[in-house]
């Protein structure tokens, strides 16, 4: 990382925290253009953004949605792994009710991601563990 892009960094850290916006950024993520939570393990918090995870409280793999999508077998966490049938934990980082479903095309049990909030065990939502397939905002 050259001075020029840690300067840039710091700047950009010093302006976020008197913002008030609170948001954690991995420097080698910003600084190599990777994806959020590649190299360092951090997430950079979206607002608008619905971030699925692979596993219960936040970890392994993740993506951020910010729109409804009916058919999640074509989406990928960024470690590679496929989101449909693979999704343990949310976070709801929008202003919209997220409603998690079961099935493809929007059907079977569903759960719904309330404004603001987060759930780090959907097996103890309707939907259960690793059953998510499609998402609608609302």
């Amino acid at each position: 990382m050259n001075i020029r892009t840690r300067l840039t960094m710091v700047s950009l850290a010093a302006v976020l925290s008197a913002g008030g916006l609170g948001l954690t950024l991995a420097p080698s993520a910003a600084a190599e253009g990777s994806p959020a939570g590649s190299a360092a393990g951090q997430v950079h918090i979206q607002s608008g953004t619905l971030h699925l995870y692979e596993k219960n409280s936040f970890k392994g793999g993740w993506i951020g949605l910010t729109k409804t999508d009916k058919d999640l077998r074509s989406n990928y966490f960024d470690n590679g792994k496929k989101v449909d049938n693979q999704t343990s934990s949310v976070k709801n980082y929008t202003n919209k009710y997220v409603d998690l479903w079961q099935n493809v095309s929007c059907t079977g049990a569903h759960t719904t991601s309330y404004p603001g909030t987060q759930d780090g065990k959907l097996s103890n939502d309707a939907i259960k563990d690793n059953r998510l397939s499609c998402v609608k905002f609302r």
